[in-house]
């Protein structure tokens, strides 16, 4: 019951957090929009800003992701703000600090999306007062705003692991290869890179032909991804 009222309590401070931003940012009032998502993420964490802005996402995720399937909304607010957050950092020319929260958001996100206690189907808002409200996008276009957010620079190799894991998991499969082959370009010391490539498209030769094509990847070019794959390993 105490969880259930704070899950509920903390759903009422997100939407009301929501509509007061949107008038806020209207009057360009950065800072008080800004104090606002910071009071935000303090209701939902207990701690003060600075401490979870110190944690890593995947610290950040384990403090709220539990088996319950209703806190996933509580997950996604997070990265929702910091995706805000970044926002309102690029309005104040503050680039590099907006960057760092753009990508902050999309890890979040991606941490999320590939956690084993989330199903495929469960990565999505689920309380209807947060949907009825249309303040929210579906997660999945998130993710995609905030990679066109950051398009320019290369990203971490954490990220992009992450994105080659999020593809692969949800079936977008020639997304999943060109990640797989940025990250052999961008980061060719990385011999790990390699070995989690030849296993991607092992996995795939084991998928029916009519998913391999849905997710953008036929047979033959997983055959041609393999064998281009194990060649610059023989290299």
């Amino acid at each position: 019951m105490f969880r259930q009222d704070y899950i509920m309590r903390i759903i009422k401070v997100f939407v009301n957090a929501l509509v007061k931003l949107i008038r806020l940012r209207r009057e360009q009032n950065h800072e008080a929009a800004r104090q606002m998502i910071e009071q935000t993420w303090e209701e939902i964490f207990g701690m003060p800003t600075s401490s979870i802005m110190a944690l890593s996402e995947r610290t950040l995720l384990s403090m709220l992701l539990k088996q319950d399937t209703q806190t996933i909304d509580t997950a996604l607010m997070v990265a929702w703000l910091f995706k805000e957050n970044g926002g309102l950092s690029i309005a104040e020319q503050k680039e590099k600090e907006g960057f760092s929260l753009y990508l902050k958001a999309l890890n979040y996100y991606l941490e999320i999306a590939v956690d084993p206690t989330v199903s495929d189907e469960g990565f999505r808002w689920i309380n209807e007062d947060i949907i009825a409200s249309n303040l929210v996008t579906d997660p999945h276009d998130s993710i995609e705003e905030l990679i066109g957010l950051l398009e320019g620079p290369i990203l971490p190799l954490s990220t992009m692991t992450l994105l080659f894991r999020y593809y692969e998991r949800y079936g977008t499969f020639a997304k999943a290869e060109d990640m797989l082959f940025h990250m052999l370009n961008d980061y060719p010391e990385a011999t790990d890179i390699k070995t989690s490539g030849l296993q991607f498209f092992e996995r795939l030769l084991t998928r029916e032909d009519g998913v391999l094509e849905t997710g953008g990847l036929p047979r033959n070019e997983v055959e041609e991804g393999l064998e281009q794959l194990k060649a610059s390993v023989r290299a």
